[in-house]
């Protein structure tokens, strides 16, 4: 597997080239002239269309910064995280290939059309049939801890070399550290089958979060925060949990979907890298001309993450979405849930993001002051809203029989303002 070029596509159109320098280690990418023609203006602050850079056909140069692999940021985001990278090492193990000169331009050519959001890459791998499968949720998960644990010495049977193909499918793409699929739902049925490409009539495409409630209740806990996010008045998508054999998944419907169109999305580490803060998230809204309405939901997410403690916060964690109009949007909430690591000490459980220069002790006048700083109105409604909110975490812990001592954790953590 040696791929020197990939074409860069968006809605069967051409977009560009990304081909990988070797000798200094970067992407460069250049803009397909006709595309440019287009108006979409797919990476506004990083490579803007209508940048002299672009217009003349000169290449753009790819972030050195470890996050980014030594891609354009724009294009870094189509790259899984841990779990996503694991399952590709694994992949490249079991089909011989050394990882000794594997370039972040092979693993795009590995993710293909698979990737979050609307960027494809071609020539992409063939991973066989592309057409939908059943998923066995339970079977899936089993083996996909065994992979995460046992890759090493895991053989590879007739049978869970079905699985295994099965896994890198639907799994290889999403971010995150958690393992997760890539699944489409009948709500009407309840049947589950792979998402990764076109899907049927009565399918809505989700990502599943596996979870073993035996060890830490992450689907729960996340469930319970979606629930408080949307009693807020914060934007999420359509989500629930599953239960296969006695453990609890966490489904969440797709905001890079509708049907079977794909929606270009940028995460903020992708439209502005060197943002650090909830400041720099708000500069950027200013930057796209987002309406008052994003201001306002990014504030209420700000204020939610701090009070709840949704310490992992950072840039990828916050994105923005583009519809065919080339109009710019603050996508719905994601990853929300309790994120502090109760067993660490408490320097370790830091906001991700700064809020008016802090990333802990933060204060009802610290969230007053970026209010303030960003036009933010009636902000003291919308942190009151925020604390009746989290007020309702220990009756939906209850109902889903969290143990009360986590409860009780998880409640004195909580950042009273």
């Amino acid at each position: 597997m040696k791929t020197n070029v990939v074409k860069v596509k968006l809605w069967g159109t051409n977009v560009g080239y990304l081909s990988w320098d070797s000798r200094e280690e970067v992407a460069v990418f250049e803009y397909d002239p006709s595309f440019l023609k287009l108006g979409w203006d797919i990476a506004p602050i990083t490579m803007p269309v209508n940048a002299s850079r672009s217009r003349k056909q000169m290449p753009w140069l790819g972030n050195k910064d470890a996050v980014y692999r030594g891609l354009p940021p724009m294009i870094a985001d189509s790259l899984p995280d841990k779990w996503g990278n694991s399952l590709f090492n694994s992949w490249l193990r079991d089909n011989k290939i050394s990882t000794k000169n594997i370039t972040p331009i092979d693993h795009l050519s590995f993710i293909g059309s698979r990737a979050m959001g609307a960027l494809e890459y071609e020539p992409a791998q063939k991973l066989g049939d592309d057409s939908p499968f059943s998923v066995d949720v339970q079977r899936l998960y089993h083996f996909a801890k065994q992979v995460l644990n046992e890759r090493e010495s895991t053989v590879l049977t007739e049978e869970n070399s079905i699985l295994w193909q099965d896994l890198v499918k639907v799994s290889s793409s999403p971010g995150g550290k958690r393992p997760k699929a890539i699944v489409a739902l009948n709500d009407d049925t309840g049947e589950v089958i792979s998402g990764q490409g076109t899907i049927p009539e009565g399918f809505l495409h989700y990502i599943l979060k596996y979870d073993d409630s035996s060890i830490f209740p992450y689907a729960k806990l996340e469930y319970i925060y979606y629930k408080m996010a949307v009693d807020t008045g914060i934007a999420m998508m359509p989500s629930d949990l599953r239960t296969y054999e006695g453990a609890t998944h966490f489904l969440t419907r797709r905001f890079d979907r509708i049907g079977n169109d794909k929606i270009h999305t940028q995460t903020l580490a992708a439209m502005s890298p060197l943002s650090t803060s909830y400041e720099d998230i708000f500069a950027t809204i200013r930057r796209l001309n987002l309406p008052y309405e994003d201001s306002r939901q990014q504030y209420l997410r700000m204020v939610f993450n701090v009070l709840a403690r949704n310490v992992d916060d950072h840039s990828k964690n916050v994105s923005f979405c583009m519809n065919r109009d080339g109009v710019w949007r603050l996508s719905p909430a994601y990853d929300v849930t309790f994120s502090v690591d109760l067993a660490a000490p408490a320097y370790v459980n830091k906001q991700s993001l700064t809020i008016n220069g802090k990333n802990e002790n933060i204060t009802r006048e610290d969230l007053e002051a970026v209010a303030r700083n960003n036009d933010i109105l009636e902000y003291n409604t919308l942190i009151d809203g925020v604390k009746a909110s989290l007020s309702t975490f220990e009756e939906y812990a209850d109902r889903l029989n969290i143990s009360k001592s986590l409860v009780n954790r998880i409640v004195n953590d909580f950042v009273r303002v």
